[in-house]
């Protein structure tokens, strides 16, 4: 299929630039190698829950969207903010926004230990033509109470992994990368982190 733009004019997703990194996907489509990831011509909307959020938590929302889009061409809406909290037991609705929120250990275990935040989509449609329809981004609340204004940069670090995650990125095993597991190498996109949302940007509508 094409890139039918159904909402309006869709940006040239960005080229791939192929070899130069190490990149992992979330999903793949049953029997392929194609990437499961959101529907290029829709606009991805996006709710922010600020319950818990840091003081400069807009900046980094922002920011981090901000690079998303521009390494992978999907377009990102933010609609307002919830009550919603985030909860990876249940499936949220199809088509609902994606929500972003600072979790409690409590809300959300997995937080557990060094793990500074959790996020991941829901896909739906038939065998091989699945798409991402919604997701969440959940971010410890302690982890980023703890940081101070210099440690900004490691903060938005761990937003834009979360968001890597968010958009059908997994991890890898190249330190060199920021979706590297513990990605303390690096503060920003690596070689391989645009390289694989620059294929998942460039899937069809």
């Amino acid at each position: 299929m094409g890139r039918a733009p159904p909402d309006g004019p869709v940006p040239a997703p960005p080229a791939v630039a192929e070899g130069v990194g190490t990149y992992a996907f979330m999903q793949t489509q049953r029997g392929s190698d194609d990437p499961v990831g959101y529907d290029p011509c829709r606009v991805i909307e996006v709710e922010i829950n600020p319950d818990g959020a840091p003081a400069q938590h807009d900046a980094l929302v922002d920011t981090g969207l901000a690079r998303v889009s521009a390494a992978t061409g999907l377009r990102f809406e933010r609609v307002g903010t919830t009550g919603r909290r985030p909860s990876f037991d249940t499936v949220s609705p199809r088509r609902s926004p994606v929500l972003i929120a600072w979790a409690t250990l409590d809300e959300v275990p997995e937080l557990a230990g060094d793990i500074a935040g959790l996020a991941g989509s829901v896909s739906w449609g038939q065998p091989g033509q699945m798409r991402y329809v919604t997701g969440t981004v959940a971010l410890d609340r302690d982890y980023f109470d703890s940081l101070g204004p210099a440690d900004l940069p490691m903060a938005q670090a761990v937003v834009d992994h979360e968001l890597g995650h968010l958009v059908g990125l997994g991890h890898v095993d190249d330190p060199n990368e920021l979706m590297h597991e513990d990605s303390l190498q690096r503060w920003t996109y690596g070689p391989g982190d645009r390289e694989g949302m620059a294929r998942l940007g460039n899937l069809d509508c």
